[in-house]
């Protein structure tokens, strides 16, 4: 049913629907192999701030979703893609990260979490504030492959060029591809987002759409976001700055707007963090 929303499946619901046992149970039961649905190959180091949130022993790991360095000591993602990995307040320890390749298994080196904190208004039920920042063990080794992203905390409208890196399913039901994918996609109004939305629920209930708090993209019927794009950056292509972050959507690809977490409304929950 379209209305199964990609952005709840591969976090927040999944760990709120299923108790875990233990803080080792493996999640790559629950979340599906990822892989943007109509990309293509990014150019080698492309996204040199781009990570690949991984989970599970390093010899067998299972990509969950992606990130965006902010600074030397901060990821940025979306909160659902943090909430299934929290044991006891803590972060697990075999929820990790790769930074400075375009393959999310291999390359670039592996980074380690010692904190988070998940923006206070984030709301699992409607996906709303759906921002979260991840605190390094030890500070990034900055350079050519693994680079900060500037912030645009400008209001963006619709028909903003911009794109969208990330590892998502080829389809609902695609396979993990190896390579970094890359979609151009052109931001909406939020009037045209929520006659999009409310057309591809067919009737039933969906999230409402906050044109403060969320921005939504949209490409053409088989070109989009999929499971295991949420936390992806959404990048402008006018001066390369990150304006929203994936978060949810219905799978995959059908013709409906992506919704992602809109920077602007962010500022204050972010810019302290980073200051720190």
């Amino acid at each position: 049913m379209n209305t199964i929303i990609f952005g709840l499946l591969t976090a927040s619901v999944v760990a709120s629907a299923i108790p875990l046992e233990s803080p080792e149970e493996d999640f790559s039961q629950f979340f599906g192999s990822s892989r943007i649905v109509g990309g293509q190959d990014a150019p080698d180091n492309y996204a040199p701030y781009q990570v690949a949130l991984v989970f599970g022993r390093e010899s067998y790991p299972s990509l969950m979703c992606s990130g965006s360095i902010v600074s030397r000591r901060h990821v940025m993602t979306a909160a659902h893609c943090i909430d299934p990995f929290i044991w006891r307040g803590e972060l697990l320890e075999t929820f990790h990260a790769r930074v400075g390749s375009n393959l999310w298994q291999t390359g670039g080196y592996t980074i380690r979490f010692k904190d988070y904190r998940n923006h206070p208004r984030w709301d699992p039920f409607d996906i709303k504030y759906d921002v979260g920042i991840l605190f390094l063990a030890s500070p990034l080794k900055l350079g050519e492959r693994v680079a900060v992203i500037a912030l645009k905390y400008q209001w963006v409208d619709g028909g903003e060029n911009a794109f969208v890196t990330g590892w998502g399913l080829t389809s609902a039901w695609g396979h993990l591809p190896y390579e970094l994918q890359l979609l151009d996609v052109t931001t909406i109004s939020p009037e045209e987002c929520a006659a999009g939305v409310l057309a591809a629920g067919q009737g039933w209930p969906t999230p409402p759409i906050n044109p403060r708090a969320e921005i939504c993209t949209f490409h053409s019927v088989g070109h989009g976001m999929c499971n295991g794009d949420s936390g992806s950056a959404l990048v402008s292509q006018k001066d390369r700055k990150q304006i929203g972050i994936v978060s949810w959507g219905f799978p995959c690809a059908i013709g409906a707007p992506d919704v992602h977490t809109r920077i602007y409304e962010m500022k204050n929950f972010i810019e302290p963090i980073l200051k720190k």
